[in-house]
């Protein structure tokens, strides 16, 4: 039999709680029904931790007591058995009542603390009480194991053994990504007040009018042009140009442990409109795949099943396209959370992509008879573009103007 490595306490009380909160989440079958007390003027009532028990009809207490083993003169560090009563006597306050009562420690067994405690329990339980457990750093240690969440999350925040880590990240090896999606700004405004009707230029006054500024004369001709321009243009097909945010993801294993049979959950938050992923033309492309899928059942998620589903240590895959649909309203930040799940391992992080719309302002104006009709609406729309589609079905329009034609702000 081989013997269990020995594990150290953490550095701090904060990991020790966080371990306590994890730990006691697993054995109670609770991870999502535990929580941290909070803090108040008066105390936490002896209990840092408390969860729901019996589908909520009982509370669960912890009181967590991070030591060092020894004190500043080198002798042992322990706790009291007045230490350990205050505790049960503060816990006693607690609303609503405990059902029971665990006091962790991270130091190491005290037999006459233990027995103060079994009695104290007994007589608890007799008067209709919570029952009492303390826990030394012996218990940690045989319970972590059982365990392999909360243990490689241990390990792998104190640095102590081989661990399994993954790194997910867009394309680029960066944790953040901007997008500056370009959308038109429409500004319909209703006036009483009628400017005159741009006509063709008289040709003949170049001839005739030897005081013709020719400078105005330009200008007239550039105007009536751009009006036909505008006409002419407006009987082509108008095409919505498209603004989806593209990207891809590229998954690294930056531990120390194969991680064998996994895929990884996206779910995005924030203000947009939905997200899918590339799929394949059964036609131009029929032995298209990839390994980002959509879900039947939402536009917010998305999930990544590669193909070989092991990843050895130091090395990486990358998804395919992935796109996000963005809001046209204004500036905002959509987090992209992702969850691994694998065989005696799961991690998660967040990712954030920053979207900043860029507008073309279009200005129409519309003649009304009354003053009080005068107003102004906004309405913001993917930019229509002139163009035609193609031939081939999936290569996308063929814009017949430039992106310089546009004034984006």
């Amino acid at each position: 039999m081989i013997a269990p490595t020995n594990i150290h306490p953490p550095k701090n009380w904060q990991d020790f709680e966080t371990l306590c909160l994890k730990l006691w989440g697993e054995i109670w079958q609770i991870p999502h029904e535990i929580e941290f007390n909070s803090d108040n003027s008066q105390g936490q009532q002896g209990v840092d931790i408390y969860g729901l028990i019996d589908n909520g009809l009982s509370f669960y207490g912890i009181q967590c007591k991070n030591k060092k083993l020894n004190l500043i003169d080198g002798s042992p560090n322990r706790l009291t058995i007045s230490d350990v009563q205050a505790e049960i006597d503060n816990a006693s306050n607690f609303k609503p009542a405990l059902r029971k009562l665990i006091i962790a420690t991270s130091l190491p067994k005290d037999q006459k603390l233990e027995e103060y405690v079994r009695i104290k329990s007994l007589e608890h339980a007799q008067n209709g009480n919570f029952t009492i457990q303390i826990c030394f750093w012996e218990f940690f240690e045989r319970k972590i194991l059982e365990f392999q969440k909360v243990y490689d999350w241990y390990l792998k925040n104190e640095n102590f053994h081989k661990v399994s880590s993954i790194s997910v990240l867009f394309s680029g090896g960066v944790s953040e990504k901007d997008y500056h999606p370009k959308f038109q700004r429409t500004i319909n405004r209703y006036t009483t007040q009628r400017e005159p009707p741009v006509v063709a230029p008289d040709f003949n006054r170049l001839f005739k009018d030897p005081k013709l500024n020719i400078s105005d004369f330009q200008k007239s001709l550039d105007d009536y042009h751009r009006l036909r321009y505008k006409a002419s243009d407006m009987r082509m097909p108008q095409i919505e140009w498209q603004q989806n945010c593209w990207f891809s993801l590229q998954l690294k294993n930056t531990g120390q442990k194969v991680i064998e049979d996994f895929k990884v959950k996206l779910v995005f938050d924030g203000d947009f409109k939905q997200v899918g992923a590339e799929s394949r033309n059964q036609i131009f492309n029929p032995g298209f795949t990839n390994n980002v899928k959509e879900y039947s059942n939402t536009y917010r998620a998305l999930y990544i099943e590669p193909e070989q589903n092991i990843l050895v240590q130091g090395e990486a895959i990358s998804t395919g396209s992935i796109y996000l649909e963005p809001s046209m309203q204004e500036a905002t930040d959509v987090k992209l959370n992702w969850k691994l799940l694998a065989r005696d391992f799961e991690d998660s992080g967040t990712l954030l992509i920053h979207i900043q719309p860029k507008y073309h302002t279009v200005i129409h104006k519309h003649y009304v008879d009354q003053i009080e009709e005068e107003r102004e609406e906004q309405v913001i729309s993917l930019v229509r573009r002139t163009g035609s589609y193609g031939m081939m079905p999936g290569r996308g329009p063929n814009y017949l103007d430039k992106e310089s034609d546009y004034n984006f702000e």
